[in-house]
């Protein structure tokens, strides 16, 4: 039978919290390490869509950021040189211009 004080009897083997001794970014960096960049920010590149992005435009790209890898392959911010338009694309998709 339960007593008053403890009427379920559920958390006489609940094992207390402990912090944590760093914080969540720094735990990420005790992982896997990311796989460092081809290419750098300012450089020009040629960014082809895949089949599924038919709305991008094919040509000439600049790095503006370099962003975490997505499903192991690292990304880029990149500002096209014709209109100036931005977007993020994976590693796969450029090559030297």
């Amino acid at each position: 039978m339960t007593s008053k004080a403890n009427p379920s009897g559920l958390y006489v083997k609940a094992m207390p919290l402990q912090r944590a001794n760093s914080s969540p970014h720094q735990r990420r960096e005790k992982g896997r390490p990311m796989a460092a960049h081809m290419f750098e920010v300012g450089q020009a590149l040629f960014f082809s869509p895949s089949i599924f992005e038919g709305a991008s435009r094919e040509g000439t790209y600049r790095v503006v950021r370099l962003l975490p890898a997505d499903g192991g392959d690292n990304q880029y911010r990149l500002k096209c040189e014709a209109d100036g338009h931005e977007r993020v694309v994976r590693e796969s998709q450029l090559s030297l211009g």
